[in-house]
């Protein structure tokens, strides 16, 4: 074992290395032809060959960490024969305008928990009165503790309101479609108990509704979190996704209110406490993927823009932390993973802006021998880079994905997995944005959890832009033949067809996965469930 986690991270290094010297080499060869290139030149030169760089950086990381977790580093032993008393838990499960059966089901799932000391609330986040009587009438029927809100507080304040009345030593928060496993608090006991430099345990959670297109692809997503998260282990950076987890009573109060990513918000600031987490590379909870299309761009707009503002908020107050630069590296990968997918974007931008300015594109070391013709084509192969890094990195994903009973992944699924997240992609450019200049607040009586985003208007402006693409990549191709003079011989067409392709499919695919994800009768709230 300790052989291949070995060679993992050599490759990794040898690549870091090597793209290390591309840049260094690169940014030499700019800084040689200031003359030539002007200020603007050397400015466009130096941006596009840093989003060069970015998409392959991101993957190698991506793809290291993944064999990482399949290798299982950091895995540690526990006996759950081996407690010799049950210190109580709590079981806090927080709702807003939930389905009854919905709800039923997840109690039904809390009753047949085996570890014998618990106690299960229920914290409803001012449902409106036709969800609150019935979730009530539930909650009694199965026995459980049952908290109303006087005022909307969301998620972590109606957290906040229960824990306070607590005197478990240990806190499980659920999230309303999550059916816990019946002997899934035993594990999480046991291995606190055990380990007690550990801080929290983090679960698995996987879906029980998989029956379409939407659906493989959002188990892929989850197959590659939680295969991260092994990888995350051995240097404490296990990320606390807010449910399906048991932490610490000391360290679970109070939970970051008024936040759209509460849970990467506390995991920061405990994390900068000196307390971690574990990751149990088991099942806690069977839950529900969204399905629709709309459900699914809000909560990554949502959880974009919480992880990415998170990260804004805290990094000052980093460096004052006990964080380790190794622990801040990763959380600032975490935070700002979607730059993996929308750099080629931005690299697109600036490749069109030289093209149309007419500056020369410098890569390479500029040596006699190198023509300019192969420091044009270095902007094919870094694109190309990525793509096997990347495929390589979801190779780990289906590795993984075999120890999984709930779904298993086919070789077809690779590809749709790898289309399917590339045409998402351009829409995670907005809350990027919107999370780098903070814009992550909740604010009772306006905000919506569930936030309904014009998907339609903003696939159409992508369509729009990427027929602009279309059309420079048909100037740039005869241009290069030499139909037309403009640049002269260049390879700038082959990224501009690329980005086209994946733009002006934005609106095609955003209409076609409107009419094929439909929601069912758990759905009948976009902003109903805290998940």
């Amino acid at each position: 074992m300790k052989w291949k986690i070995f060679f993992n991270h050599l490759f990794g290094a040898l690549f870091f290395i090597v793209l290390f010297g591309y840049f260094a080499a690169s940014l030499t060869s700019i800084i040689m032809n200031y003359q030539t290139l002007g200020v603007v030149g050397i400015i466009l030169n130096v941006f596009v060959l840093l989003f060069e760089l970015l998409g392959p950086v991101y993957a190698t990381y991506l793809m290291i960490q993944l064999f990482d977790g399949i290798m299982e580093v950091g895995k540690i032993s526990y006996d759950v024969n081996g407690i010799k008393n049950y210190p109580k838990v709590a079981v806090i499960i927080p709702i807003h305008n939930v389905n009854p059966k919905l709800l039923d089901e997840t109690l039904d799932g809390c009753k047949k928990i085996t570890y014998p000391n618990i106690e299960v609330w229920v914290g409803d986040d001012c449902s409106e009165k036709k969800y609150a009587v019935e979730c009530e009438r539930l909650v009694q029927k199965y026995g459980f503790n049952f908290h109303k809100g006087k005022a909307r507080s969301f998620k972590a304040g109606i957290i906040n309101q229960i824990t306070p009345k607590l005197d478990a030593k240990y806190i499980t928060i659920f999230d309303v479609d999550q059916i816990p496993v019946s002997d899934i608090i035993t594990k999480f006991v046991t291995i606190l108990e055990q380990h007690p430099e550990y801080s929290f345990v983090q679960g698995k959670y996987e879906s029980r509704n998989v029956s379409n297109l939407l659906h493989i692809w959002e188990a892929l997503s989850s197959f590659q979190l939680f295969c991260s998260q092994g990888g995350k282990r051995r240097i404490k950076t296990v990320i606390f996704h807010g449910t399906s987890a048991c932490l610490r009573k000391e360290i679970s109060y109070p939970l970051p209110e008024n936040h759209l990513s509460e849970d990467f918000e506390h995991l920061l600031r405990i994390t900068m406490q000196g307390h971690y987490g574990y990751f149990l590379n088991e099942v806690a909870s069977l839950g529900l993927v969204t399905e629709s299309i709309d459900h699914k761009i809000s909560q990554l707009y949502r959880w974009t823009t919480g992880q990415v503002s998170a990260f804004r908020n805290n990094l000052l107050k980093f460096f004052k932390s006990k964080i380790t630069f190794r622990q801040f590296l990763d959380y600032f990968v975490s935070s700002t993973f979607v730059f993996l997918l929308t750099a080629f974007y931005f690299m697109g931008i600036f490749y069109s802006l030289m093209y149309w300015l007419k500056i020369d594109v410098v890569r390479g070391l500029e040596l006699s021998h190198i023509t300019s013709s192969f420091n044009d084509l270095l902007m094919v192969f870094m694109p190309m880079v990525v793509g096997i890094v990347y495929f390589i990195a979801f190779i780990a994903v289906g590795i993984y994905s075999r120890n999984t009973n709930a779904f298993r992944m086919k070789a077809w699924h690779l590809a749709f997995f790898t289309i399917y997240g590339g045409l998402i992609a351009p829409f995670l450019l907005i809350p990027t944005f919107k999370g780098m200049f903070g814009r992550n607040k909740v604010v009772p009586g306006k905000t919506k959890w569930n936030k309904k985003i014009r998907i339609i208007l903003i696939a159409s402006i992508f369509t729009i832009v990427g027929l602009i693409f279309a059309t420079l990549g048909i100037i740039s191709l005869l241009d290069s033949i030499g139909i037309i003079n403009r640049y002269g011989v260049n390879y700038f067409y082959p990224l501009f067809f690329i980005m086209a392709i994946t733009l002006i499919m934005a609106l095609p695919f955003v209409l076609i996965s409107k009419k094929a994800f439909n929601s069912t009768k758990y759905f009948v709230d976009e902003d109903s469930q805290y998940f």
